[in-house]
């Protein structure tokens, strides 16, 4: 079974406290961790600490993050909490130098692209980079991402819902999938895919690799 190319996964966080990571309580847990932390066993260096958040709209430090949630909150959803992590294998044929720009970029493009094909406008959000060590001693970047449960729309903010009837969530994984093989096109070039099938004859891949817990223990 192939590995997936990248996983994808989205969460929320209730507005109502139901039990541990819920409400508001929840939340702010998760920001400071986000802000703070690479994982659970690393602290963020001083010099990552600085610009933690790229702040397109909800705020740029977590006490802000939360108070834009409260805010822009939707009946059930307080806040959507998004993980967007490419696979390392792959992550390991970019150049150093381009890889956190890489994955900050795809970040951006599924974010704005899954609200538009929402037929939403894309709302205020706000995300993190972290840079941790897989099992296996491979780097692992990925992005957390933060958006608010209403969502802009021609005539005013609607809540997102996330609909699995409606293959919302499908379409959250295909478009992270679509624009992270265009982006390996962009700075590689069409021969990652033969690279890719090397790596994959040349190491043992698991079979639940397309698992979120397999790469990003929680």
């Amino acid at each position: 079974m192939s590995k997936a190319l990248i996983v994808a996964d989205l969460k929320y966080k209730s507005p109502k406290q139901r039990g541990r990571g819920s409400g508001q309580k929840g939340l702010r847990g998760a920001l400071k961790y986000f802000q703070y932390r690479e994982d659970h066993n690393t602290r963020a260096s001083k010099e990552r600490l600085r610009d933690r958040w790229q702040d397109r709209g909800l705020g740029a430090h977590y006490r802000e993050i939360q108070a834009n949630c409260d805010r822009l909150k939707s009946q059930h959803v307080l806040a959507w909490t998004w993980v967007v992590s490419p696979a390392p294998d792959l992550m390991s044929l970019v150049p150093e130098e381009h890889r956190r720009a890489l994955v900050m970029d795809v970040t951006e493009r599924v974010v704005e692209a899954y609200y538009e094909a929402r037929g939403y406008r894309t709302p205020p959000y706000a995300y993190v980079l972290h840079d941790r060590l897989t099992r296996e001693g491979e780097q692992q970047l990925h992005t957390h991402v933060i958006l608010p449960g209403l969502a802009p729309m021609v005539e005013g903010w609607e809540p997102l819902y996330i609909n699995q009837r409606e293959k919302h969530d499908e379409l959250f994984n295909t478009i992270a999938h679509d624009e992270f093989e265009q982006a390996l096109d962009r700075t590689i070039g069409p021969e990652w895919r033969r690279l890719r099938e090397e790596l994959e004859v040349a190491h043992d891949i698991p079979t639940d690799s397309d698992d979120l817990d397999v790469w990003f223990p929680r």
